[in-house]
């Protein structure tokens, strides 16, 4: 900082002092009123010298004096702008306009604001809506008009619109006949058009008004290297670097100069100049974060999943906000498995609603945790875009994962007929249309993909599976055969024949093809498995040990090989077996696991302590080990067995123990919690649902664990409000129906309706909704509301017996002809219902059936003998001649 300027700032502050004290009156300023002045001040003149650190925390001071006043956050906004982050200055614009509402800002302010917005959204891409927002100006000053002009001129000319950016320079240049920029403006559109001598008149123009301007030596530069004139494209960086450069922060525009200055550099030879400034770049922040960026990317290209993470989280730690980096580790953690750390990394930005990359990439890390709700709203911005076939396909997944079934296969199969090499979409397709059952269907898909490289075997096993799911098994062993002919040496068709063979009871064909299985892949243990269970087929339990053994000594993780010896070993054996293992394979998991589980299981602390440290062993700081997830699963299930056999002291200290072992894994904390709640340790199961809020923002169990908690305590009310904050977060069917009959129960039986109706939209194809609808409606005597319930109910599960029994009595109650058909319908499906007998016998009986209903009507007596039943069965027996029976029944009662 100059002298000069110091004691010009100095004395400026002087005399405000001095001015505002001589007063002597009422609106004498107070000190802290003088304060907020100073920092103001000093702010202003800190950013004006390129110190934007400085400014920021003098702008900070004066937030704190004064935080209701405007223009300290507005200048931190614009630092924000200055250094080249748009989109932190967005948000921070957003935020201070949630604090300081528009309308309670002074005009200036408001267009301040407006300014402040356009050029974020042109720095991030966004002409139209940067064009749009300077529309919002509302009688603006002189400067403030210059601002707009220019920022309009910026985004005309990125458009390529140059004559209309050429008519807004010579507007504002007009209005400011002594501002530079719009001369340097009009230079640079007469530079893009082609037109060199009124470019260069018009730099001769802006040289005579600020020779020193670094816009003018920059686009000065930019002239010269694009003319490849070398030498005076670096005077002219150079020159506009003596102003770009002087800023605190690498700043984009000065990240920008030195780039083009090096590149500048290097095509004049001077590889030594060039260098110095690479390190200057190298040694920044973006230059850092460009570097991991390269090394993230390059590393991924390899398929190096935990390396490319580390870079990623090298940069997030440096620069949190930066959206490619935080939106590639997200898809890194989703490959990973690590669902739940995907979606922290992705919902922030697709909350943005910047990158659709970031909403389909949330919504398909939602559906894996089974959120569809959640993933509905990951892609509610996305679905105008029928045309990508990349957002139908998570549509029609969603819709599918909803219940949405008709929906949900017709925008699939759009999506195919638009993309037909949509491989992967087709073979999740196909899984789906095979677990349904819908065989020709999935064999026409699957036709498509047998000649797809990457996923030959698969859409020939699945193909194999349809047929043999249909109890078509000699297509599927035809399809086996085909694939065979194909490929005679792939292992994975020849061990698929075997087991159809071993299926048919057909041993020594079976053991053939595994045989040959063998032979094609003789380092793998699949074969072995194969033979040790057609071992078993043959009822020799010594030779499927042996091949169990063979195979895990091959490949010691191998499941299904462990899970078949626990069946044919003892605990003990099992165990001696295990440690042997380890010791042979001392990386390997399933043996630890297998161990660890016993360990859990027989209470041994010290042993389950030393195994679990092994496992969960961390081989880079911020990386968790394969085994982690594995080993918290298993305490949370060991746990789960132990409440299941009675023990509840021994399932809290395994829960306890994971907690502090895995203190953000969801399923132990909610479990722990849940325990302490049935324990009646309320205090204790708040602390850990609130310590599990905190953890998992984004998770509704842990308010379901109260609500369920407050349920049972009879706080109706209190329950409702919890379940109503848990769909806040995530919309589950099980949970709206809690949410409805804590309403019910709390005695607002008509917000209960509402509820179901609103969950109805969100969940149109689960009948669970409108039959719980059906019954509350039917119970405050709203039969019409109850039926038209009941009838959606029957469209969604025409067999459901309660809706059928409960819409055929409120047909009977107003004579509707389809009364008797549902009744029968519900006692056939039903006959050993009391009630369901009850409603078709006297339904039978009022429709003159008299004789017929008598068999009913007493099966539903001798069903369920309550008084209901028994006058109904005693109109039947006077209606039949049998008083006696009629008057020693009703004595009864």
């Amino acid at each position: 900082m100059k002298v000069a300027e110091v004691l010009r700032v100095t004395l400026l502050s002087t005399a405000i002092i001095l001015g505002i004290t001589g007063c002597g009156s009422d609106t004498e300023m107070t000190q802290e009123e003088l304060q907020y002045i100073s920092h103001l001040d000093q702010a202003r003149f800190f950013q004006k010298q390129g110190e934007l650190k400085a400014s920021t925390l003098e702008a900070r001071s004066a937030i704190e004096l004064q935080p209701q006043r405007s223009e300290p956050y507005l200048l931190i906004i614009n630092n924000l702008l200055i250094a080249g982050d748009a989109a932190n200055a967005e948000r921070q614009l957003d935020e201070f306009l949630e604090l300081i509402p528009e309308q309670s800002l002074n005009n200036t302010e408001r267009n301040r604001a407006h300014l402040i917005r356009a050029e974020a959204l042109l720095m991030k891409g966004k002409p139209e809506q940067a064009l749009a927002t300077l529309e919002l100006l509302d009688s603006p000053g002189n400067e403030e008009q210059l601002e707009a002009n220019l920022l309009r001129g910026r985004i005309l000319i990125d458009s390529g619109q140059l004559e209309k950016a050429g008519e807004v320079y010579r507007q504002a240049r007009e209005a400011n006949s002594n501002a530079i920029m719009p001369v340097i403006g009009l230079a640079r559109v007469a530079w893009l058009s082609g037109d060199l001598d009124r470019a260069s008149e018009m730099l001769d123009t802006a040289s005579k008004i600020d020779e020193s301007h670094p816009e003018l030596w920059l686009l000065k530069a930019r002239i010269a290297d694009a003319n490849e004139q070398w030498g005076e494209a670096e005077t002219a960086y150079i020159r506009a670097l003596e102003n770009i450069g002087q800023y605190d922060v690498m700043t984009y525009r000065k990240y920008e100069t030195i780039s083009s200055l090096i590149n500048v550099l290097r095509a004049q030879g001077k590889a030594r100049e060039a260098f110095v400034y690479e390190e200057i770049l190298a040694k920044s922040a973006p230059g850092t974060i460009r570097a991991n960026l390269t090394a993230a990317q390059a590393a991924l290209e390899e398929n190096d999943l935990d390396s490319a993470a580390g870079y990623l989280e090298e940069i997030l730690a440096q620069a949190p906000e930066h959206q490619q980096s935080a939106l590639l580790l997200g898809l890194i953690r989703l490959r990973q498995g690590r669902v739940e750390e995907a979606e922290t990394l992705l919902a922030p930005i697709a909350e943005l609603g910047e990158l659709d990359a970031a909403s389909k990439l949330l919504a398909a890390t939602r559906l894996s945790l089974n959120d569809i709700q959640g993933a509905r709203e990951a892609i509610a911005d996305l679905e105008g875009e029928e045309s990508d076939p990349s957002v139908m396909a998570l549509m029609g997944i969603t819709a599918l994962a909803s219940g949405d079934t008709e929906s949900g296969e017709r925008i699939i199969e759009s999506a195919l007929s638009q993309k037909p090499d949509y491989h992967a979409l087709r073979l999740r397709y196909v899984r789906y249309l095979v677990q349904a059952g819908r065989t020709e269907d999935a064999l026409e898909q699957i036709r498509m993909l047998t000649d797809v490289p990457e996923l030959r075997d698969d859409a020939w096993q699945l193909m194999v599976q349809a047929y043999a799911s249909n109890g078509q098994l000699d297509q599927a062993v035809g399809a086996a055969e085909q694939w065979i002919k194909q490929q005679p040496e792939n292992s994975r068709a020849l061990l698929i024949r075997g087991e159809l063979a071993l299926q048919n009871e057909e041993p020594d064909t079976a053991e053939r093809y595994f045989e040959q299985a063998r032979e094609a892949a003789p380092g793998t243990a699949a074969p072995l498995v194969a033979l040790a269970r057609l071992a078993l087929f043959r009822e020799d339990r010594d030779g499927a040990i042996g091949l169990y053994r063979d195979a895990l000594s091959i490949e010691p993780d191998t499941t299904n090989a462990i899970r078949g010896l626990s069946e044919l070993l003892t605990p003990e054996e099992l165990a001696a077996y295990m440690e042997d293992l380890l010791g042979q394979h001392s990386d390997a998991i399933a043996p630890g696991m297998v161990l660890l589980e016993q360990a859990l299981m027989a209470e041994n602390r010290s042993r389950a302590d030393e195994l679990t440290a092994k496992l969960i062993e961390r081989t880079a700081e911020n990386q968790p080990a394969e085994a982690e997830p594995l080993v918290a699963k298993l305490y949370y299930d060991t746990a789960a067995r132990k409440m299941a056999e009675g023990d509840t002291a021994e399932a809290q200290q395994l829960l306890d123990r994971g907690r502090a072992l895995f203190p953000n894994h969801l399923d132990i904390a909610v479990a722990s919690a849940s325990l302490a709640f049935r324990q009646g340790r309320p205090e204790q199961a708040r602390k850990i649902v609130e310590e599990t809020r905190l953890a998992h923002p984004e998770s509704d169990r842990p308010l379901v664990v109260e609500a369920e908690y407050l349920a049972n305590q009879g706080n109706h009310t209190a329950a409702a409000r919890m379940y109503q904050l848990a769909l806040e977060k995530q919309s589950h069917v099980i949970t709206e129906l809690a949410h409805a009959r804590e309403l019910n129960q709390a005695g607002d039986p008509e917000a209960a309706i509402t509820a179901l109706e609103q969950a109805m939209e969100t969940w149109p194809n689960d009948p669970r909704l409108p039959l719980t609808l059906a019954l509350f409606a039917q119970n405050q005597a709203q039969p019409d509301k109850a039926k038209q319930a009941y009838r959606r109910a029957l469209e969604l599960d025409s067999n459901n017996i309660l809706a059928l029994n409960n819409l055929a009595w409120l047909y009977f109650e107003s004579d509707h002809p389809d009364a008797l058909p549902l009744a029968e319908r519900a006692y056939k499906l039903a006959p050993q219902s009391g009630s369901v007998a009850d409603t078709y016998g006297w339904i039978l009986f009022n429709k003159g059936f008299h004789e017929d209903s008598l068999p009913i009507l007493e099966k539903a007596y001798e069903l369920e003998p309550g008084e209901q039943i028994a006058l109904h069965l005693a109109e039947a027996y006077k209606a039949t001649g049998q008083q006696e029976k009629a008057d020693a029944l009703l004595e009864k009662l």
